[in-house]
C-alpha cells in the first residue's frame, strides 16, 4: 500500500487517530456540527488535525481535519458557523498548502462543510461550483458535500 501523503505528513502531533474504526465523529469541542464516517468494512484511515495541527500558521486560512481513507482518498472537512463563503476559502486555501504542488499525492480529494444552518433557499455560488469542477478536474473525481448540523457519509 502506497501514501504518499501519510508519507510526508505522518507526525502523531497532528493525527488524531490511525486505526479501523467502523464509525468515527469529528466534532469541535462544546460545537453541535458534526461529521460522522462510517467505515462498515475497517478500512484502515488517518485522521488528521489540520487547523492547528499540520498547518500550525494563524495568518492563513486552513480547514478543520482531514481524513485518508487505505484507498489513498483524502477528504477535507470544515465545521462552520454559518459562512459558506469563508468555509469555503478555508478549503481553497488547504488545497493550495498541501496539494497543489503535488496532485499525485492522493488519488481523489474531496470536501466537506458541515454549517451550523444552510441558507433557504439553498444557491449555488460560483465559488461553490468552482471548487466542485477543481476536485472533479483536478484531483481524481472529487466530491464536494456540504450539510447543516450533520453530515454522515461510507467508505
Amino acid at each position: 500500500m502506497s501514501w504518499p501523503f501519510y508519507t510526508a505528513y505522518h507526525d502523531p502531533a497532528y493525527i488524531l487517530r490511525h486505526d479501523c474504526s467502523k464509525n468515527v465523529p469529528l466534532r469541535e469541542l462544546h460545537e453541535s456540527r458534526v461529521y460522522r464516517l462510517y467505515n462498515p468494512k475497517g478500512q484502515e484511515v488517518v485522521f488528521y488535525k489540520i487547523d492547528g495541527g499540520i498547518i500550525n500558521n494563524n495568518e492563513v486560512n486552513k480547514c478543520d481535519y482531514g481524513v485518508l481513507t487505505e484507498n489513498n482518498d483524502f477528504i477535507l472537512i470544515e465545521l462552520k458557523g454559518a459562512d459558506l463563503n469563508h468555509a469555503i476559502d478555508q478549503i481553497n486555501c488547504t488545497i493550495d498548502l498541501l496539494f497543489k504542488r503535488n496532485k499525485n499525492i492522493v488519488k481523489t480529494l474531496s470536501a466537506r462543510i458541515v454549517l451550523s444552518k444552510v441558507r433557504v433557499p439553498d444557491i449555488v455560488e460560483t465559488k461553490e461550483k468552482k471548487l466542485k469542477h477543481l476536485l472533479n478536474k483536478d484531483y481524481g473525481g472529487g466530491t464536494y458535500l456540504k450539510q447543516s448540523q450533520l453530515l454522515e457519509e461510507t467508505i
